[in-house]
């Protein structure tokens, strides 16, 4: 009953969440956003394919990737301030996807002590087993691996619930922008230089980023190249997770947007459906690879960090 009322008291926060509407906003020519004429339904009121100009078919498609906001927090009467705690359709993705973990890692908590374990909890045990002895405990070893486990797991199951929800029809890929691969690569940052000044102390670790034996001549540009090196790598991070996310995204646009537009071009004679076949069948083509990417790009970011943080900890000069 205990795993029932979680996933009662989860529904109950994120339904509320999933049902706000952001306001229909369109592009202007020179980029700004403003308030789309909305129909008697409440809706915006979409202009027909053929009054449409041609990169309009390709602007609706792609609009959906930046971040759009909900709704904003009242907080003070200054808008400034209450525009840093505006709520962004990405959010509410981060918030789905840690409902789906809490919801599945109670039911792999409580399978410990279950009978009969379902196979998909089964799959789950694995994964985090997989992910604890394969890509932590085999880097850093059993003893630091098992202080930063509980996190990389998190990590990577947040990053792949959070791609995967991307890919459905309707949903926004949180890892598709660097508002959120930005602070995760902080995470990672801080991890880096705070767990390397803990083991070896602080003077140490900043002196174990300069090689040993350098002439004194050559301290100087080695200690900015050496700083620049640490700052390259949650860098790498960031825009390695959000670049792969974005453009599988924009790629699948695209070939949707191309079905319109060759349709407009042909007066949507029987040429058009021709044009048609190709285009959907090469949207399908990148949507299932980029279910696959979804997951790889999850695990390349932990796998990374965890790298990153073992470096950190144990120098290799």
């Amino acid at each position: 009953m205990s795993i029932l009322r979680t996933i009662t008291l989860i529904l109950s926060l994120v339904l509320p969440i999933a049902a706000q509407e952001r306001p229909a906003k369109v592009a202007t020519p020179t980029g700004q956003e403003v308030e789309a004429e909305v129909g008697s339904d409440g809706h915006e009121a979409v202009k027909p394919m053929m009054d449409m100009g041609n990169s309009e078919f390709f602007i609706r498609q792609f609009e959906h990737v930046a971040p759009h906001p909900l709704f904003e927090v009242e907080l003070s009467p200054d808008p400034d301030v209450n525009r840093l705690f505006t709520f962004y359709d990405v959010n509410k993705f981060q918030v789905y996807a840690l409902g789906l973990m809490l919801v599945v890692f109670m039911l792999v908590l409580g399978s410990f002590n279950a009978a009969k374990t379902p196979w998909i909890v089964r799959v789950f045990r694995g994964w985090c087993l997989w992910l604890r002895d394969e890509g932590i405990y085999s880097v850093m070893g059993e003893e630091e691996g098992k202080i930063y486990a509980p996190y990389f797991i998190y990590l990577f199951f947040f990053l792949a619930f959070g791609n995967l929800l991307g890919m459905i029809p309707g949903g926004v890929s949180m890892s598709a922008t660097v508002f959120v691969t930005g602070p995760l690569a902080l995470v990672t940052l801080v991890m880096m230089v705070g767990g390397g000044m803990l083991k070896q102390g602080p003077g140490k670790y900043w002196l174990t980023l300069l090689p040993e034996g350098l002439p004194i001549w050559l301290l100087p540009p080695m200690a900015v190249l050496e700083l620049v090196a640490l700052i390259v790598k949650p860098f790498a991070l960031t825009i390695r997770l959000f670049a792969n996310m974005m453009a599988g995204h924009l790629v699948i646009g695209s070939f949707i947007g191309m079905i319109f537009l060759f349709a407009k071009m042909m007066d949507m004679g029987w040429l058009s459906w021709a044009t048609t076949a190709p285009s959907v069948g090469m949207a399908v083509f990148i949507y299932i690879i980029e279910s696959f990417v979804a997951l790889l790009q999850a695990y390349i970011f932990t796998y990374l960090s965890v790298i990153f943080v073992q470096l950190s900890l144990h120098p290799a000069h």
